[in-house]
């Protein structure tokens, strides 16, 4: 796509994307700069967090919705879903701590679900990205 967008082609390439072998030999010849690695799916946000900080969340919810009726108090949340989810090997900067793919935004829906205290749930919202289904 990048060798097409710049009117470049590469005989070597089919249809203009490097092959398996091409890729295995770039990561073999540059590998003192280069890492491949697998990456997760879940932000460095939510996994540094630890039992001390959510307890400390929950003492402080407690005191501050004591008076509220459980059919009042909501949640809503909104996730990611991904048609290739699950790990993936990503080749980065030989150090990089956090390495991340980039994902597709047109292969990815939003899943919103909202629910209260109370035990209801409203209908799951679906929100699917791309112009075209």
């Amino acid at each position: 796509m990048y060798l097409d967008n710049h009117g470049t082609t590469i005989n070597a390439f089919k249809n203009n994307f490097a092959g398996r072998r091409w890729t295995e030999c770039f990561v073999e010849h540059h590998k003192k700069e280069l890492s491949q690695r697998f990456c997760s799916n879940i932000k460095r946000v939510r996994a540094a967090v630890n039992a001390e900080i959510i307890n400390n969340f929950f003492e402080h919810l407690t005191t501050e919705i004591k008076d509220v009726p459980p059919d009042c108090i909501y949640n809503y949340d909104e996730t990611n879903l991904f048609h290739d989810a699950g790990k993936k090997r990503v080749l980065s900067k030989r150090g990089c701590k956090y390495p991340q793919a980039i994902k597709n935004s047109t292969k990815t829906a939003s899943l919103m679900v909202c629910g209260n205290a109370a035990g209801e749930v409203l209908p799951p919202y679906v929100n699917y990205k791309a112009e075209i289904m």
